[in-house]
């Protein structure tokens, strides 16, 4: 299932680039079982596709017309305080343009997303997740922004961007949803891969 819900693109100022290490890697290390910010990516990569907490996997190659995908269901994994029904992994290779040049780049899109049923039980304990990743990361990094998600003029969903030095784009987001009869909450991180390594998209020290 391929499900790239956002990717919102904001400028940032500027601060020490440690700050923006440490809180990602926090962000990361608390979520994410497979790390990209730990190791080489090369490992990264063979930890994700072997993980045997993973079933129901999708893989498709990069090949000169397709970008790399990859996506799988953990069956004993689960890094939040209430318990989903499944919860999806999924890293997407995009092309993206960041409004400033001819040249797309091309960035990993990383997304760990936990459903629940559409019931009043399940959108509280989704929207709860939600906020309490917010009180524990939003002073960690740089800044933030909120925006309400809405289907006509409802809302049904809210995603919290968190921006770090260096970057115009968003390295992590948070967002809740309610979508085809189920609430989600996706944690979403944006980076690309260079000299083996995986670095902020889109940074000024990383061109």
């Amino acid at each position: 299932m391929r499900k790239t819900l956002f990717s919102l693109f904001i400028i940032s100022f500027f601060c020490t680039p440690s700050f923006a290490q440490e809180s990602l890697f926090l962000f990361s290390k608390n979520y994410y079982r497979s790390n990209p910010f730990v190791g080489n990516f090369n490992s990264f990569l063979n930890h994700l596709l072997n993980d045997p907490s993973l079933v129901e996997k999708e893989l498709k190659k990069r090949t000169d017309t397709s970008l790399f995908y990859f996506s799988g269901i953990y069956k004993n994994y689960n890094p939040f305080f209430f318990k989903p029904k499944k919860i999806h992994i999924e890293l997407e290779q995009v092309s993206v343009n960041y409004g400033d040049s001819l040249v797309n780049d091309t960035i990993f899109i990383y997304q760990l997303i936990a459903y629940a049923d559409d019931t009043e039980k399940g959108k509280q304990e989704i929207k709860k997740e939600f906020e309490k990743i917010h009180r524990v990361f939003n002073k960690k990094f740089y800044d933030s922004n909120y925006q309400d998600v809405k289907s006509g003029d409802a809302i049904t969903g809210g995603t919290h961007n968190y921006f770090v030095a260096y970057s115009p784009l968003a390295p992590a987001s948070t967002q809740w949803i309610l979508q085809d009869n189920e609430a989600l909450l996706n944690i979403t991180l944006r980076f690309k891969a260079s000299e083996n390594r995986a670095v902020l998209a889109a940074s000024l020290d990383n061109p």
